[in-house]
């Protein structure tokens, strides 16, 4: 909603005290102008009544204080702030099943997380140029993609996402500086998607379950959770948040591209490509080409990234598909487990959504969709030792043993994860909201090596489950 700054000040008697005299002469204008009320609305439209001589001395000065409000607010529409108010509340209950235990808790989801975001515009400006400011707040409170079986309620937070400035032309283009994300014009190079059903699912699957940790198969307690994280092994590969300055085009026949740089050597290229009205198909595509040259931001070895999406909706059937892919190569050697100097292995993906939307019910659209996604070698050979004695499984194996003798677990080799889920969004168009539910089944593997390259047993993985279903409501 947008809403205009109207500095109404006291005008009424500014700078007088209330007493007596003063009182009795509202209460007499009052008076006065409650007699005229009717005459007045019959008589004379709202414009004739502004510029109409009083009717009698207790309407004096009536006129004049019209005229002034009516000068201010034409000043503040011609020059003032407009300021524009939205976020989101989005909560749901959350199932999980890791192939052991099992639970349930309420949770935020992450996939689109409750948020207040203020965004201010003076659009006044000579030359068709305007500044203006973002600030986002994010409610951290047991999100998603945080909790897992040894601490399923989060304390409660607000964390700011973004605090920017900007300064803008329709012809030359955006500028902006401060805390706020990379993703540029790319609005998140593996995020295209014309499903409507993200709040279920969507191709950042880490979002849901992520921070839960991976369970060998056949273990029942505690001690059979790994040091790894399921974020860990299905990552999506989007770019990284932080202080930076950016450069958005303005739009050319559906283009737009962009350019950042930030933090200590972070940066960022993108393009997005939009053609939401062609008929009978509708198309959203993007890219981005992106470096952690020091590590600034995940504290891991120099990077570059390369990861792009692409979105399709056949309008008159309200069929839809989603593909999402990306690969990071790290440019850096860092120490191995096995004592070596290497680079870490290049981690990709690939993510794919089938769904159909139509309107089914008066509220809004129905939307239906099913995914899968397929992530290998996220974990390599910098894998710490605590990780790798996991992965060989047994009691007794620790991060001591690895590496111990030649055909010892030394190094992970490879990993190899992937999801599949379905899920269906209501939405409640009068209401700006979305009831959705959505269900993802998780898998892994993964190989290891001995000090002398051969192949290693690697213990199991159980799978794992969730299942999530809640209500967005936006503002």
């Amino acid at each position: 909603m947008v809403v205009r700054s109207q500095m109404l000040t006291e005008r009424l008697g500014r700078g007088q005290p209330w007493g007596a005299d003063r009182v009795t002469r509202w209460v007499g204008q009052i008076a006065c102008i409650s007699s005229l009320a009717s005459l007045l609305l019959l008589l004379l439209p709202l414009q004739g009544f502004a510029a109409a001589e009083p009717a009698t001395a207790c309407c004096s000065d009536l006129e004049q204080r019209i005229a002034e409000l009516e000068q201010l607010s034409a000043r503040k529409r011609g020059g003032g702030l407009d300021l524009k108010v939205s976020g989101s509340i989005n909560r749901a209950v959350m199932f999980w099943d890791d192939g052991a235990t099992r639970n349930a808790a309420v949770v935020t989801n992450d996939n689109d997380n409750s948020t207040a975001t203020l965004e201010g515009e003076y659009d006044n400006l000579e030359g068709g140029w305007s500044v203006g400011f973002v600030i986002d707040f994010d409610s951290l409170s047991a999100g998603s993609s945080d909790i897992n079986q040894r601490a399923t309620g989060v304390a409660a937070a607000i964390e700011p996402g973004e605090i920017s400035l900007w300064i803008g032309n329709q012809k030359f283009g955006h500028l902006s500086m401060g805390q706020t994300s990379t993703k540029g014009s790319s609005g998140g190079a593996n995020e295209a998607d014309l499903s409507g059903t993200e709040a279920a699912g969507y191709s950042g699957v880490s979002d849901i379950g992520g921070g839960f940790f991976v369970r060998r198969q056949g273990s029942r307690d505690g001690s059979g959770l790994l040091r790894v994280n399921w974020n860990d092994l299905i990552d999506s590969l989007d770019e990284p948040d932080g202080r930076v300055i950016s450069y958005n085009t303005p739009e050319f026949a559906g283009f737009a591209f962009s350019a950042l740089w930030g933090e200590d050597d972070v940066w960022n290229i993108g393009a997005a490509y939009t053609n939401a009205t062609a008929k009978p198909f509708s198309i959203v595509a993007r890219l981005a080409y992106n470096g952690d040259l020091q590590g600034a931001l995940d504290k891991r070895p120099n990077d570059r990234t390369l990861s792009g999406s692409v979105s399709l909706i056949h309008i008159p059937t309200g069929l839809n598909i989603s593909l999402a892919g990306g690969e990071r190569r790290y440019t850096e050697s860092v120490l191995l487990t096995n004592g070596a100097s290497g680079v870490p292995s290049s981690p990709y993906f690939g993510y794919l959504k089938l769904g159909w939307r139509a309107q089914l019910l008066p509220w809004g659209d129905t939307a239906v969709f099913a995914e899968y996604g397929r992530f290998l070698d996220y974990l390599g050979g910098n894998a710490n030792a605590a990780t790798v004695a996991g992965l060989a499984g047994g009691a007794g194996v620790g991060p001591g043993a690895i590496c111990a003798t030649p055909s010892a677990a030394c190094t992970v080799a490879s990993s190899d994860a992937l999801i599949a889920g379905a899920g269906a969004v209501q939405r409640i168009d009068a209401a700006h909201a979305q009831i959705y539910l959505g269900a993802r089944h998780y898998e892994a593997e993964t190989g290891l090596i001995s000090a002398s390259g051969a192949k290693v047993h690697s213990a199991p993985l159980s799978g794992f489950d969730t299942v999530i279903g809640g209500l967005l409501i936006e503002f």
